[in-house]
């Protein structure tokens, strides 16, 4: 019917804009410069900077609290009962 012809026509044109709307989208990412050099340039910045959310420390904070990172410093002996 008449109805169902104009829904078609309707779909049809909108999906004809989201193509257009994608390829003008296509066409700036094509000027666009590199991304990988963006992020190069990003991570560069950082790095220089310290991070405010981490305490700045000398050495261990808590000698008592490393240790139990190290691992043992003598061989424990397996014994059997």
């Amino acid at each position: 019917g008449i109805i169902g012809k104009h829904r078609l026509t309707a779909a049809i044109s909108h999906f004809n804009q989201q193509i257009q709307f994608i390829q003008e989208e296509l066409a700036e990412l094509d000027s666009v410069d590199s991304v990988n050099t963006v992020c190069e340039e990003l991570v560069s910045s950082m790095d220089k900077l310290p991070d405010a959310l981490l305490p700045v420390t000398r050495g261990p904070a808590d000698v008592a609290w490393d240790k139990w990172f190290q691992g043992a410093k003598t061989p424990r002996r397996k014994r059997w009962i």
